[in-house]
């Protein structure tokens, strides 16, 4: 990850070039397992130089990070988005019935890091898309690849201000992309006037900075769950129903670091959760691989130098631009979650020499 590595590390010492230890609070959005996937390489970055991490997130995201970091004091009393993704595709009036609770954990966030600020003698804060965690006293950077949202015309005047006014709390805002025409997040992160906060320090994945190499795996078909619920279930069974439907081995992987979770069903093979070595190993080798369009999983793929058939959560916006974006580039191909069948995926797969 040569480049990306020192622009990161860059920022990093002409942040804390006054003090050679700092206490670092690290704090990952629990909006699947992307947001604290990709903060592992800002972590790994951080403890190299000596500086003491501490953690704070909620549900599947803090069981990942207490399962990698087990050492590192980890906070699960931050206040939860407990974000929810609809059952209908309606993105945008599930989230304005629900703006007036999402505004009060925001503000009920900052509270938060008030008290742990003291607490803990924090020192500065990495924030991946928690947008109450700005202090007035202490260094605060957010992690967002998200500067202009994408949504219906009307929405995105409305949605603009408000993430403007909340980015403008921080100290400093760090984009996980290419500045140039490289650019994996397109439009969200590019089409207007940036703040001279904003430094582009290029993808973060926690395949980046390991050299992986592809191993022959029997799954021909790897399948990955990922963001909140209901959602996120749906298409669990969605893709159980299919793959195990197919005439090639398959392997499904649910995304729940905190259970424990085999099954089979037929030639499909069911698993939680994988580290990054088997991860890396079964997507490299996989003739077809399917997941969501989110932009940690396209950063993941990129590290990789994978594609994939790309299955946007049904109405999440940012979701549908990325996976629309990169088909137009020809990175990856896409489908909408109604359209994808058993003979659809049967169509990328070459038969099995006997």
């Amino acid at each position: 990850m040569g480049g990306k590595i020192h622009v990161l590390s860059s920022h990093v010492r002409v942040v804390m070039n006054n003090k050679s230890k700092r206490k670092i609070l690290v704090a990952p959005l629990d909006w699947g397992l992307g947001h604290a996937t990709r903060c592992s390489v800002l972590i790994d970055d951080l403890l190299q130089k000596g500086h003491e991490v501490i953690l704070a997130s909620n549900g599947r995201s803090a069981a990942w990070l207490k399962d990698r970091y087990p050492t590192l004091t980890l906070l699960t009393n931050i206040p939860d988005y407990a974000v929810t993704y609809p059952t209908n595709g309606n993105m945008v009036a599930h989230f304005a019935k629900h703006a007036f609770r999402l505004l009060a954990v925001v503000q009920a966030e900052h509270r938060w890091l008030n008290r742990i600020v003291i607490e803990h003698a924090i020192d500065e804060v990495y924030s991946d898309n928690r947008y109450g965690l700005h202090h007035h006293e202490i260094p605060c950077t957010i992690i967002t690849h998200q500067l202009y949202i994408q949504g219906p015309r009307w929405s995105r005047l409305i949605t603009g201000l408000m993430l403007n006014r909340i980015l403008k709390r921080f100290t400093s805002i760090l984009v996980p992309d290419f500045e140039d025409d490289r650019s994996l997040s397109g439009a969200l992160s590019r089409g207007g006037n940036h703040d001279k906060r904003v430094r582009y320090i290029g993808p973060l994945s926690r395949f980046s900075n390991q050299t992986y190499h592809a191993t022959q795996s029997s799954f021909q078909v790897v399948a990955l769950v990922s963001g909140p619920e209901p959602a996120r279930s749906v298409f669990e069974e969605q893709l159980k129903e299919i793959l195990s439907t197919l005439d090639q081995p398959a392997l499904l992987i649910t995304g729940k670091p905190e259970v424990q979770q085999t099954e089979q069903m037929k030639q499909l093979s069911i698993v939680s959760h994988l580290n990054d070595r088997e991860l890396a190993s079964a997507m490299q080798s996989a003739q077809l691989i399917i997941c969501r369009s989110g932009y940690s999983t396209i950063m993941d793929l990129h590290a990789l130098k994978c594609s994939a058939l790309l299955v946007p959560t049904p109405g999440q916006t940012e979701q549908e631009y990325l996976a629309e974006f990169h088909a137009e580039k020809k990175n990856h191909d896409m489908v909408l979650q109604p359209l994808l069948t058993a003979e659809l995926l049967q169509s990328y797969l070459k038969p099995l020499s006997n």
